[in-house]
């Protein structure tokens, strides 16, 4: 026996395995168990958190890894879920080089950490999360900011990737709509969103520009754009704006003229001045971090009323604790059903 094979024998005799349960769930259970009214619910509850219990919340910033083609956030957090302590990070990559390899530019994965013990308690695809949980932020936003008497709005849609799919579908959960209105600086996807719309029982309108948005009662943007495209003059009669697409340092969607002249409200207030609609007006002295009215949370809780008759603009970042919230519901909702699946890990 050599002497490094002695030394490996006598640390597996030190180091042993641990007994100790760790789960996984395939995308395809995912799929079944995530439905529009329990993202809906969860991302709720979540916000409705971050507003009652704020100084309990663990969440830091996202941490960023760039690359040449996309970049890598690192979301952690410790939260409270029905009395018991719940710990997850999500990992999740953006590569807009994934279209010419057939893959999604949004891919990520979740992770649920026993809070008790510190071992791995669940892996799973955080790709279909991610664009559901997105999608219920902006049907939530619909849900407690466009007034409730209202029946039905006519929603305009700038940016017709995956996310658009989920925004459409979800907020069709909370509010009824009445018209659709399409627009994307390619029109291979805006006909492919054109049929996904169909399907979903959709006639939508084609935008010839931006000025066909004007008379929107909800308009959202879901772009990766880094230069201002919606001017004030292309949101004259919106009543709300979910800014979707600024999930990140230097991106930015809107003109500040419209983030002057409508109520602001965030996700997170941090994240929301280091890389959310507002960071990069922030950054050149167009707008001072005053222009913040307040957060989701704080309007869903009520402990802010938004003034009648204003604009809304929505500025969501995308925050981790509605993965914590979204992602531990899919594990309780796997483990009643029994198909939660072992992974023997440590």
């Amino acid at each position: 026996m050599s002497e490094e094979t002695k030394i490996v024998e006598i640390l597996k005799n030190e180091f042993k395995s641990l007994n100790l349960d760790t789960f996984f769930l395939s995308f395809n259970e995912i799929q079944d168990i995530l439905t529009p009214s329990l993202a809906i619910e969860y991302v709720e509850k979540a916000y409705r958190y971050t507003a009652e219990f704020k100084d309990a919340i663990q969440m830091p910033s996202k941490l960023y890894f760039f690359y040449q083609d996309g970049d890598m956030r690192v979301m952690p957090s410790v939260v409270e879920i029905d009395g018991k302590k719940v710990s997850g990070i999500k990992i999740v990559s953006v590569h807009f080089q994934n279209k010419n390899r057939g893959l999604p530019v949004v891919i990520g994965f979740f992770v649920l950490v026993d809070s008790n013990t510190g071992a791995l308690l669940c892996v799973m695809d955080a790709t279909y999360l991610t664009a559901m949980r997105t999608g219920a932020s902006g049907a939530v936003a619909v849900k407690h900011i466009i007034d409730q008497k209202q029946e039905s709005i006519k929603l305009g849609i700038i940016g017709c990737g995956v996310q658009a799919r989920t925004q459409l579908a979800l907020i069709s959960c909370v509010k009824k709509i009445k018209d659709v209105i399409i627009y994307d600086i390619s029109p291979d996807a805006m006909e492919k969103f054109e049929k996904f719309s169909q399907n979903l029982g959709f006639r939508p309108r084609k935008a010839s520009s931006l000025f066909d948005f004007k008379d929107c009662d909800v308009v959202v943007t879901i772009t990766p754009s880094t230069q201002p495209f919606l001017m004030l003059e292309h949101v004259e009669n919106v009543k709300l704006i979910n800014a979707m697409g600024a999930d990140g340092p230097g991106k930015q969607e809107l003109s500040p003229e419209i983030l002057k002249s409508s109520i602001v409200i965030v996700d997170n207030r941090e994240q929301a001045i280091h890389g959310g609609e507002i960071n990069v007006p922030l950054k050149k002295g167009q707008i001072d971090k005053s222009i913040i009215f307040g957060e989701i949370g704080e309007i869903i809780a009520g402990m802010k009323k938004i003034p009648p008759e204003k604009r809304v603009v929505f500025d969501s970042t995308g925050i981790s604790i509605l993965d914590v919230f979204v992602g531990y519901a899919i594990y309780k909702s796997a483990q009643e059903k029994g198909i939660l699946k072992t992974l023997p890990i440590h």
